[in-house]
């Protein structure tokens, strides 16, 4: 697609809306674009934060308005937003404004920590019972986002964004999207997964915390695909290096039903962005022609 733009006289960066691949050292298990990948083209808010502590959704909305205003003041410029995150791309499609709410963010959390997602829910639910019937009651990350977002409406605006956004939702059918999602993580786990994990587990010592109940987890022990391989490290006493062929498949298999149950997720929001459907064997040729 961005080739296509680019033979339009038009210069497309590509801004990351993953909010995995924002983390140094998350590459293999968030299938994070290499530069040998990017074509020649610019790639924005890849690895802008260490997974020792996770990045707001405050500082993403305020890193992607910067990016934006940057690209506005550039001629022929085009953002094409890329991620699965939909709070992500809801904040930049409607100009979140989020400033301050980090302070309540953490606060909710102190109120409401994730053992106890079902207070959270229903606090949401008599605040916004129509954001609460629209969430899975036990997202804990999705439902304190819509805490932040309905307790910080009368303080916080929402910006004008300086581009007009076009929706669109690469479709697959669930048997092929979870047969591709099988293919992905074995090919992860192939490329280095493993060591990917043992090299963010030296660096953060993720083991030894995941052995520490009411520790303040690192990003990489809450990701599907790193935490089901920490996870069995610290239950078996073993290090990631040590996990035998029964502990990676185990593992595995856990992995595997995160993922597809989170993908699912993932449509839901998508349908609620008001993405337009678009075929995967015609997306580009679909875009391009809306493009142009």
């Amino acid at each position: 697609m961005c080739e296509a733009a680019s033979g339009c006289g038009l210069r497309p960066v590509v801004l990351n809306a993953d909010s995995r691949q924002v983390y140094v050292g998350m590459d293999i298990g968030t299938s994070k674009i290499k530069p040998s990948q990017m074509q020649g083209f610019e790639h924005r808010l890849l690895d802008v934060a260490e997974p020792s502590s996770k990045l707001s959704l405050e500082a993403y909305a305020q890193m992607a308005r910067d990016e934006l205003a940057s690209l506005a003041g550039s001629e022929n410029a085009v953002p094409v937003l890329v991620g699965g995150t939909g709070v992500y791309v809801q904040a930049v499609l409607d100009g979140w404004d989020l400033t301050g709410t980090g302070t309540l963010r953490r606060s909710l959390e102190r109120d409401f920590p994730r053992g106890d997602v079902t207070g959270s829910y229903q606090v949401l639910a008599r605040l916004a019972p129509e954001v609460a019937r629209r969430m899975h009651p036990h997202n804990y990350e999705a439902i304190l986002n819509a805490l932040v977002r309905r307790m910080a409406s009368e303080a916080s605006n929402e910006a004008a964004t300086p581009f007009a956004f076009a929706v669109y939702g690469i479709d697959r059918a669930e048997a092929e999207t979870d047969r591709r999602i099988e293919t992905t993580l074995d090919d992860q786990i192939r490329d280095g997964l493993l060591e990917e994990i043992a090299e963010l587990d030296r660096r953060y010592r993720l083991v030894e915390q995941a052995r520490r109940p009411g520790r303040r987890r690192n990003v990489a022990s809450q990701t599907h695909g790193y935490r089901e391989f920490i996870r069995l490290a610290a239950s078996t006493g073993k290090a990631i290096a040590e996990l035998d062929g029964a502990d990676l498949a185990a593992a595995r298999a856990e992995a595997l039903g995160h993922i597809r149950a989170y993908s699912r997720r993932q449509r839901s929001w998508f349908r609620k962005l008001g993405a337009s459907r678009v075929d995967h064997r015609s997306a580009v040729e679909t875009i391009v022609s809306r493009l142009q």
